[in-house]
């Protein structure tokens, strides 16, 4: 049984599998393709527009470290080198594209440790 991908999304405590983590983030990635298409469609001015994305941004932002936490941990490594995220992106342009979807299809490809590790149970096994 796989974590389910709408639960646990800001928790510290989990595992993630692979099915999981995809589709927590295609779940994530449809709230703000609907939250840019609904500013569109209102046609909302740009300050209140900005204003209203950034409020769907930054938590947005905030689930993906998590998230991408939580799958570390199923690796057995440690959560904080999701923040690589942070230095991927100070690249320049063609390798922060580079080396952003290495780093997500590693997340993605990659199966976790199998059993418990000392991050938790397996979340295959749960």
């Amino acid at each position: 049984m796989s974590l389910p991908a709408s639960e646990f999304w800001f928790s510290t405590t989990v595992r993630r599998n692979r099915k999981s983590f995809i589709f927590a983030n295609v779940l994530l990635l449809l709230i703000m393709v609907l939250v840019g298409g609904v500013l569109v469609f209102f046609d909302v001015s740009l300050r209140s527009g900005k204003i209203i994305f950034y409020l769907f941004y930054i938590p947005f932002l905030i689930a993906q470290y998590f998230l991408t936490a939580q799958r570390l941990r199923d690796f057995s490594v440690t959560g904080w080198l999701s923040l690589l995220w942070i230095a991927i992106a100070l690249l320049p342009s063609p390798f922060s594209g580079a080396f952003s979807l290495a780093f997500l299809l590693v997340l993605c490809v990659v199966p976790g440790t199998e059993g418990k590790n000392r991050y938790g149970t397996d979340p295959l096994q749960v």
